[in-house]
């Protein structure tokens, strides 16, 4: 079972790390970034800039997640990367640190098993395996599979796209936020590419378009519909708010 665990582990981290576009056969293998498991470590190297950094950060907390861990934190104290991530939808896992400097660590109860390092060219990443399997051992049966979403920004509509990543984040899904450039062909062709299960085209009139690639349909709707699917439908924060009227809960989400 153990050894189960550990085989199953090492492909769900491959997964989410190629949702983020770490792909060892790509041209920023032996450049920006790269990734390598070899049973006892997933590594990142990333550039040094801050957004370089939160998006190593949120490798590791999306690892975790994909792997059932419900409860886990991620320490650091830069300023810049903290801020980044809440846009990633972390906030209630985050928590500043002063005694982790230039860097990060994620642990569960005394176990800690994700941690990387900001350099000044570079940010470093590394999961323990062996680690993050004895974890998942310790929370769940049988091995489940991963599925991933990548979502689209047309021009101007980064800020629509931020949302849908953080209610697809918070409600346990993988997400990956595609940046290469304005073309929804090529976004198409690359999740289509790296197995996606479903593309999410966000246009700056709060438009929403999923394509769904394991059902081959195409459903429209608008971020408020969007949102409010999943605030009524999956929130369990037992507040006693009504979801229909616009409020904050102490859960984290923006009912809308």
């Amino acid at each position: 079972m153990r050894d189960m665990i550990l085989r199953d582990t090492e492909g769900i981290l491959w997964n989410v790390i190629t949702s983020f576009g770490y792909d060892e056969e790509n041209d920023f293998c032996d450049r920006d970034r790269y990734f390598l498991l070899d049973k006892k470590e997933a590594a990142i190297i990333e550039k040094g800039d801050s957004l370089s950094c939160s998006q190593a950060v949120a490798v590791c907390a999306e690892a975790a997640f994909a792997c059932g861990l419900e409860k886990f934190e991620i320490k650091l104290s830069d300023k810049n990367v903290y801020e980044k991530l809440i846009l990633f939808g972390f906030e209630n896992i985050l928590k500043q640190d002063g005694d982790i400097k230039n860097g990060f660590v994620l642990s569960s109860d005394d176990t800690v098993f994700a941690s990387g390092a900001f350099e000044e060219k570079r940010t470093i990443a590394r999961i323990d395996v062996e680690k993050l399997s004895s974890l998942r051992s310790e929370t769940e049966g049988a091995p489940k599979a991963v599925s991933k979403t990548l979502v689209f920004a047309e021009s101007e509509a980064l800020g629509v796209a931020y949302e849908v990543c953080y209610t697809l984040r918070v409600n346990g899904c993988i997400v990956e936020l595609y940046c290469e450039n304005g073309d929804i062909n090529a976004a198409t062709d690359y999740a289509d590419k790296n197995g996606h299960s479903a593309l999410i085209r966000c246009q700056k009139d709060g438009t929403v378009e999923i394509k769904d690639f394991l059902k081959n349909e195409i459903i429209k709707t608008t971020l408020s519909e969007f949102l409010g699917y999943y605030d009524d439908d999956d929130c369990d924060c037992g507040c006693d708010h009504d979801h229909e009227h616009d409020h904050d809960c102490d859960c984290g989400h923006h009912h809308n």
